[in-house]
């Protein structure tokens, strides 16, 4: 009765891709250059703001091989003129695959065409999204279980300088072997000077780890502390606050998170905060580095375990290697899918700085007058598709652009026991649901815009803007209220045999008139710490309106589809103005849609935290804050002509039907 379909092939699936490959030779002066770059995205429902920048067509030399991730190879931080890319590319290393590939493909490696790989340059943080031994094809990555026999849980696994080494993933052992044999592994070949863990285990055998993939185990939750973490002159306060940061002896820690850094983060940037050993690793990056720009040598990070001296389980995925003329075997770990190592707090509190400072305009945190917080813009891709291989223009590689499917991190056993929350340090942000509001509003479909409320307590709001302010935007006939279309759709939905139970969920209700059904937006602040007004309803910019403003409104629904999952459904308030032909809406926001099979739930402060995001980003769903075992996508909204003919509620049904693959009816 219920099956999701994450890997549907319908231009609406959930999976989509987009990866340009351009290939071209130019001759000059009797040299050959061959110039090559990939850009690869895997986002949900594609939501690509410049979508001319991609063709899908263009997708792994435009052929139908399905491809490999190999390796991780070197960084390239300036183009041929020594210009400084803004974000870092790195090479990896795919081939390709002489036939449609299985699970145990992956584990052969006379399965790709390995001898002849193809090395692509991405942005950095999207190795937050592409992992060693995926595979690709048409555009999609295809999602393959992981075969048992590239499985293994390496128990009570000591992790202190007795036990551990870091290697080039070339390097040889005091016999003469190398430590991962080319006969088995050939993929590192392009790339020998990458740098490697190695963990000796108590039978002779050895995992080695390359530190690409420790950084994405241990530092990848948020897109903002992965790309600092391979920045020239890093400097840890760009990610936390350490003079607001503390633990005490009992390990209760509060973590002051910088505008930047994503709450979802805040255990990582705990550790790397609280723990000496993963301070030192990161911190130690950067200078690295410099030394091999400095020396000629190829760049790339070298790092290690973020802790020392513990015992952990570890869960992996990778490849058994036997070694060189030897019984012992090498494990090389592709992902660490689970780690029982732990972490340096017993409880953590943590907050952000926007504006977490409980005096928003205290030295540090005011911006310096006349400063540009935002820079130079990223250069973009070029539209003609002329890449070349030391590129003048980056891709666009703004992953909050795009709504990127969310992979299963890797999971921390010691987390499972300890209290990781939010904690407001700025009394005037800490609104309680019980807080008074404006008086009793009855209309959904008023008060906030257009009609004022039915008991005639709050004004009317009749915007009039001039024609060139509403230009190829959609006219209404009459004022649109998205959410009361919202209710009539939750309303069939709830009467479908197969719900066995819905609620509403309410977050910030203080913030609004007594209600048993809305959320409100709160209060946030912009990266120059000036309030932000988009969560507002009622503000138009060039509009003096009433001192009084009103919060926007949000719906958030549960239902659960008999004992199979649970739906989670949220819609947005949007602002209208009157025109001189009828009505438009000023905005517009994508329907927020979750699934959590079986028991898996959402939290009410994983919402609270989703909305207010949500408002920071001015209606921008991101998704990388729902936990691993949740799918979430953003739904486009049925067509402006249907919800004039009456046919929104139907469409907009069919469409979560498609994105869930069960029909309520």
């Amino acid at each position: 009765m219920w099956s999701a379909t994450p890997d549907s092939d319908t231009a609406s699936g959930k999976v989509s891709a987009l990866i340009g490959v351009h290939y071209q030779t130019v001759k000059s002066n009797r040299h050959s250059i061959v110039l090559c770059l990939y850009f690869l995205f895997v986002v949900k429902r594609v939501t690509v703001t410049t979508p001319t920048d991609f063709n899908i067509n263009e997708l792994t030399n435009h052929d139908n091989n399905y491809w490999r991730v190999d390796w991780f190879g070197y960084l390239h931080y300036f183009n041929q003129y020594g210009q400084r890319f803004s974000e870092p590319l790195v090479d990896v290393y795919l081939s390709a695959f002489k036939s449609k590939p299985n699970s145990s493909s992956l584990n052969y490696k006379t399965s790709t065409n390995f001898s002849q790989p193809n090395r692509v340059c991405i942005p950095i943080s999207y190795l937050m999204i592409v992992r060693l031994g995926d595979v690709w094809h048409k555009g999609r990555r295809l999602k393959l279980k992981h075969s048992m026999e590239m499985r293994e849980c390496f128990q009570s696994t000591t992790i202190d300088i007795q036990t551990t080494a870091t290697l080039q993933s070339g390097a040889k052992d005091t016999k003469g072997n190398h430590i991962i044999p080319f006969a088995y592994h050939p993929y590192h070949k392009p790339a020998t000077h990458t740098y490697c863990e190695i963990i000796n285990l108590p039978d002779g055998n050895r995992i080695a780890i390359p530190h690409y993939v420790i950084l994405q185990a241990y530092f990848s939750e948020s897109q903002y502390v992965f790309q600092q973490i391979f920045k020239f002159g890093l400097q840890l306060d760009s990610i936390y606050d350490p003079a607001k940061s503390y633990i005490n002896d009992s390990g209760e820690a509060f973590i002051m998170l910088k505008a930047k850094t994503h709450d979802s983060a805040a255990s990582q940037v705990a550790r790397l905060a609280f723990d000496k050993k993963a301070n030192t690793v990161i911190s130690n990056i950067s200078p690295n580095m410099s030394i091999q720009k400095n020396t000629g040598q190829p760049i790339r990070p070298k790092a290690g375990f973020p802790f020392e001296n513990q015992t952990t389980n570890l869960n992996v995925y990778g490849k058994w290697c036997h070694k060189e003329e030897a019984q012992n075997k090498t494990f090389i770990v592709y992902d660490i899918l689970g780690c029982s190592a732990a972490y340096p707090f017993t409880n953590l509190k943590h907050f952000r700085d926007n504006p977490g400072d409980k005096d928003p305009n205290s030295p540090g945190t005011r911006p310096v007058e006349g400063q540009s917080k935002s820079g130079k813009p990223k250069p973009r891709v070029k539209k003609d598709n002329q890449l070349e291989l030391q590129p003048q223009e980056e891709p666009t590689n703004k992953m909050e652009e795009l709504l990127l499917e969310k992979r299963r991190g890797t999971e921390f056993s010691d987390l499972v026991t300890k209290n990781v929350e939010k904690q407001r340090q700025d009394p005037h942000k800490n609104h309680k649901d019980n807080a008074s509001g404006p008086p009793n509003e009855k209309d959904v479909g008023a008060g906030n815009t257009g009609d004022g409320s039915s008991n005639g307590a709050i004004p009317p709001v009749d915007f009039c803007l001039p024609p060139s302010e509403y230009e190829n935007r959609h006219i209404f006939k009459n004022r649109i209220c998205r959410l009361e279309l919202f209710l009539k759709l939750l309303s069939i939905l709830k009467s479908s045999p197969y719900i066995t139970h819905s609620e509403f969920i309410q977050v910030f209700s203080g913030l609004g008139a007594p209600s048993s059904v809305y959320s409100y937006f709160p209060d946030t602040w912009t990266d120059t710490r000036r309030k932000s007004t988009w969560q507002y309803i009622n503000y138009i910019k060039g509009f003096n309106l009433a001192e009084q403003k009103k919060h926007r409104r949000a719906i958030i629904a549960n239902l659960t589809i008999s004992s199979h999952a649970t739906i989670y459904l949220i819609d947005i308030e949007r602002r209208t103005a009157s025109v001189e032909e009828g009505w438009i809406e000023l905005d517009s926001a994508s329907l927020f849609l979750a699934i959590c099979h079986g028991s898996n739930t959402l939290s009410r402060s994983l919402l609270s935290s989703l909305i207010e995001n949500c408002a920071e980003n001015r209606g921008t769903w991101k998704h990388e804050m729902i936990e691993p075992y949740a799918e979430s996508y953003s739904l486009k909204h049925s067509s402006n002509l249907s919800v004039e003919n009456g046919q929104y509620v139907e469409r907009q049904i069919a469409i979560i039907e498609k994105y869930i693959g069960f029909k309520f009816s």
